[in-house]
């Protein structure tokens, strides 16, 4: 959730998911055609291309978080780390989010650790690693679905 308060400029969505490419804030290099056209695919895979012009700051906090796994995902990166990412999402985004967490997880090579310290309505982890407080530290756990 912190990632979004990283990005303060008003770069549009196409841009920001182009950036990483590069990553970095901003985009100072001019992309390949190929990299404009997988951020193009992943603007309508997240059915967002017709937002494509629109700042990044003016999208909703779920559109946001789309817009930055997308921006993660197009070196199609061995692992995925999302801490916490549906905090402060509504019902509905949280929904979304966790869906297109699981079509990444099932239609791709990338491991995903995802850290929460709720149960994700609708999540579907191949396995889960629970940690359990006691008085000389926390043991863990493997849960496998």
């Amino acid at each position: 959730p912190s990632m979004t308060q990283q990005f303060t400029r008003l770069d549009s969505v196409e841009k920001m998911i182009l950036g990483g490419f590069f990553d970095s804030v901003g985009l100072y290099i001019k992309p390949t055609e190929l990299q404009t056209r997988l951020a193009q695919e992943w603007l309508h895979f997240l059915e967002m291309y017709d937002l494509r012009n629109k700042p990044f700051d003016f999208l909703t906090l779920g559109q946001q978080r789309m817009v930055l796994i997308a921006r993660a995902m197009v070196k199609h990166p061995p692992l995925l780390i999302l801490d916490e990412p549906t905090t402060g999402l509504d019902d509905h985004n949280m929904a979304l989010f966790t869906a297109l967490v699981n079509k990444i997880a099932a239609e791709s090579k990338t491991a995903i650790l995802y850290v929460s310290h709720r149960t994700e309505l609708g999540l579907k982890p191949k396995a889960i690693f629970e940690l359990t407080p006691s008085e000389n530290g926390s043991t863990g756990s493997v849960i496998i679905n």
